[in-house]
C-alpha cells in the first residue's frame, strides 16, 4: 500500500482512507460486510495515540544527520473469526452445560476447547456465569477429555470465545429455562436458591444437562462449488502504527514504540484480552525482526536457543494497546476473535516503518542487521 501510495502521489495514510472497506461494500469472496466498522475513524486514532503526523515532520529533520533513522509504519487489517468458509457449518460443534455437577451445587461447563494460556478456562466460566446469573466462582470448567465433554471442535482460529462461548451462553440458558419451566426457580433467584433447585431437579428428574449445536446465523454461507460468499461470519478489525529506529553503524532495527488499536466486539475480560495482544504484537515483532528459520535439506539447521533468535522483554518497546468496542451478534455477550490478529499487523507495520526511516524497500521478513545491510548497500550501488 506504501508503494502505490508513492507511485500515485498520496500519503500512506490517504491510500488506506481512500480503500477502507464500508459497511454495504463487499470482499474479494463477494461477502457484504454488515458491521458497522468505521475504519477512518480507527485510523484517526491510531494516527493520535501515536502521535503519527508529528514524529513523521521530525524524523524526517532528524534523519538528515547522524547514523540513527527513524519511521513510522501503519498496517490497517482484518481477520475473520472462526473457521474459513463453511467449516463451522461442517463441524456443527456441541457444547454442554451441567447443573449442580459432582452434587457439590456448581455448575460445569463442558467443551473441548483447550486452555494454553490464553484465558479459554477463565471466559468460557464467565460467560456461563453472566447468562445464569450466578457468581463466578460457582461455575467450573470441565477437563477437556473426550471421554466427558462433547466435541466443541477444535482451538484453533479465533473461534473460542466467539463460537463456543456463543454456545456456553445457550447452553446455559437452557439450564436456567429448564428449572424456570418446572417451577423451581423463579425469574430472579441467588445462588442458594439455583443451588436448591438444581438438586431437586436431580433428584426428582436424574442428571439436569444442557447441550447447543452450533447452526450457521441466517445469511451466513458459503458456497464450496463457487468459492464465494460470507469466508467469516464476522472480522475483528485493526490499526497498529510501529515507530522504529535503524543504526546503520550496525544495520540493526529497533521498534521505538508500537500503538495497537483494535475493534474485537465487547471485550469480555480486559486482561486477558490485553494480555492476547501483548502477547501476539511480540511474537509479531520476533516474526519481523529476530526469527529466521534458516531450512536445509529438509531440516531446520537452527533450532536450537543458542541459534533462534527471539525477543526478550528488553528487546520489546512499549505496546500500547486500546480497544473499540461495538458488539458482534453472533458471539457471546458481542465478543468477536482475537487470537491471530496481533500477529498479522507488526510486520508489516514494521517493515513501512524501516522503509519510511532508510528510503529502501525491504520484500522479506525477517529483517535482520545483514538483510538491513545487504539491501541497503544494493541501494547505493543502484
Amino acid at each position: 500500500m506504501d508503494r502505490i501510495a508513492q507511485a500515485v502521489g498520496l500519503s500512506p495514510v490517504e491510500i488506506r482512507r481512500r480503500n477502507f472497506l464500508k459497511p454495504g461494500e463487499t470482499t474479494t469472496t463477494d461477502q457484504t460486510i454488515r458491521e458497522k466498522i468505521d475504519l477512518g475513524k480507527l485510523l484517526d486514532r491510531a494516527l493520535e495515540l501515536s502521535d503519527y503526523t508529528a514524529k513523521k515532520a521530525r524524523f524526517a529533520e532528524e534523519n538528515a544527520v547522524g547514523p540513527i533513522k527513524k519511521g513510522m509504519g501503519i498496517a490497517a487489517f482484518l481477520h475473520g473469526a472462526g473457521f474459513t468458509g463453511s467449516g463451522e457449518r461442517h463441524l456443527a460443534s456441541v457444547v454442554g452445560v451441567e447443573g449442580c455437577a459432582d452434587g457439590d451445587g456448581t455448575v460445569r461447563v463442558l467443551v473441548s476447547s483447550t486452555e494454553f494460556g490464553q484465558g479459554t478456562n477463565t471466559v468460557l466460566c464467565q460467560i456461563a456465569a453472566e447468562a445464569l446469573d450466578l457468581p463466578y466462582e460457582d461455575v467450573r470448567i470441565a477437563q477437556p477429555d473426550t471421554n466427558q465433554v462433547p466435541n466443541s471442535g477444535p482451538t484453533v482460529a479465533s473461534r473460542t470465545a466467539m463460537v463456543v462461548g456463543s454456545l456456553v451462553r445457550s447452553a446455559a440458558l437452557g439450564i436456567k429455562q429448564t428449572l424456570i419451566a418446572g417451577g423451581m426457580i423463579g425469574g430472579s433467584y441467588s445462588p442458594e436458591e439455583f443451588r436448591a433447585a438444581c438438586r431437586r431437579h436431580i433428584s426428582e428428574h436424574g442428571q439436569l444437562r444442557s447441550y447447543a449445536r452450533y447452526e450457521a446465523p441466517e445469511g451466513v454461507f458459503w458456497d464450496d462449488e463457487k468459492y464465494r460468499g460470507e469466508a467469516y461470519a464476522s472480522f475483528a478489525w485493526a490499526i497498529y502504527v510501529a515507530e522504529v529506529a535503524v543504526d546503520l553503524s550496525t544495520y540493526s532495527a529497533r521498534v521505538e514504540d508500537f500503538v495497537a488499536l483494535q475493534e474485537v466486539g465487547k471485550v469480555l475480560h480486559p486482561v486477558l484480552a490485553r494480555g492476547q495482544i501483548a502477547g501476539g504484537v511480540a511474537q509479531g515483532i520476533g516474526f519481523a525482526l529476530y526469527e529466521k528459520v534458516v531450512w536445509q535439506n529438509g531440516r531446520m539447521q537452527n533450532g536450537q536457543m543458542t541459534n533462534y533468535i527471539m525477543p526478550t522483554s528488553a528487546d520489546l518497546p512499549p505496546i500500547r494497546i486500546f480497544f473499540e468496542e461495538m458488539g458482534n451478534v453472533h458471539g457471546a455477550y458481542g465478543a468477536n476473535g482475537i487470537g491471530e490478529l496481533p500477529m498479522d499487523g507488526p510486520a508489516p507495520a514494521i517493515v513501512n516503518a524501516i522503509e519510511d526511516a532508510l528510503g529502501t524497500r525491504f520484500d522479506s521478513v525477517p529483517l535482520l542487521p545483514e538483510d538491513i545491510f545487504e539491501a541497503v548497500g544494493a541501494a547505493g550501488e543502484r
